[in-house]
């Protein structure tokens, strides 16, 4: 649950936030790019038998590890951002566990060249 409001679970929250970004027409032109955070947590709290669906009910039936738990929620966020997306664009996404700086490093690298290569692609550079 978030801090500030213990009635609203942090996911539908960062969902909602996901939907308002991606439909916001003035973000139309933008590359939007899925960090999957805390993928450390993830781990620990399925490990610990803890039940994806008693929280998320539309996860269903599905396997509790992380590969099927990862790939539900990637999926679930590529479709808004799919189809509220006001003008196709591709759809960039990363899982991450920001205590772990060494692939985070690497990850906001290759972020960040991909972000120049898209830039230089759109003033006809390359």
């Amino acid at each position: 649950m978030l801090e500030e409001d213990p009635k609203v679970n942090r996911l539908e929250d960062s969902i909602t936030l996901w939907r308002q970004i991606c439909e916001n027409p003035l973000l139309s032109k933008t590359t939007l790019i899925l960090f999957l955070n805390k993928m450390d947590i993830l781990q620990a709290t399925l490990a610990a038998g803890i039940r994806v669906q008693k929280y998320v009910p539309s996860y269903g039936e599905q396997p509790n590890d992380v590969a099927h738990v990862v790939k539900y929620f990637r999926d679930k966020f590529r479709g808004y951002h799919k189809r509220l997306s006001p003008k196709t664009r591709p759809f960039y996404w990363h899982e991450t566990s920001v205590i772990d700086t060494k692939a985070t490093a690497v990850i906001l690298v290759g972020v960040r060249e991909g972000i120049l290569r898209a830039h230089l692609q759109s003033v006809n550079v390359i």
